[in-house]
């Protein structure tokens, strides 16, 4: 008994290939996450009191495991739009307001309930799906 696909129709198969109809639609492309946006002090004091849920990442432009937070962030910022306030604030750029936050370690991540006051706290690469369920448990989400 003989497996496969008999030569003789083999022809017949290429033939219909080449004739296949064009796909209906192009493929969808992703949409561009929002960058986010980077305070300066003045602002960040602002923002802790402008009675709202605020997601802070305290790193710096160039820190390998900031950058990896970046398109976590984004996404959290368009999960949270108009729930919360997302955005970085660049330690190196200024050091006294990171002393005055006690930041340590680049990235931390700090979330402000809309009271103004610290809630949450995580030094390092902060994994989505824990990011999600630290937020969910405070009652960002």
């Amino acid at each position: 008994m003989k497996r496969g696909i008999p030569l003789s129709v083999l022809p017949l198969l290429l033939a219909a290939s080449t004739f296949a109809a064009p796909p209906t639609s192009a493929p969808a492309t992703p949409m561009p996450r929002p960058a986010v946006r980077a305070l300066a002090p003045a602002e960040l004091d602002v923002a802790i009191k402008a009675g709202s849920w605020l997601i802070v990442e305290f790193g710096g432009e160039r820190c390998i495991p900031c950058m990896q937070m970046q398109p976590v962030l984004q996404d959290l910022q368009v999960a949270l739009k108009g729930k919360a306030m997302v955005h970085n604030f660049w330690i190196q750029q200024h050091p006294e307001t990171a002393q005055r936050f006690r930041i340590m370690v680049m990235p931390t991540q700090v979330v402000f309930n809309p009271k103004g006051e610290e809630v949450l706290r995580h030094m390092g690469y902060f994994p989505p799906e824990d990011f999600h369920a630290a937020l969910r448990e405070k009652g960002v989400f």
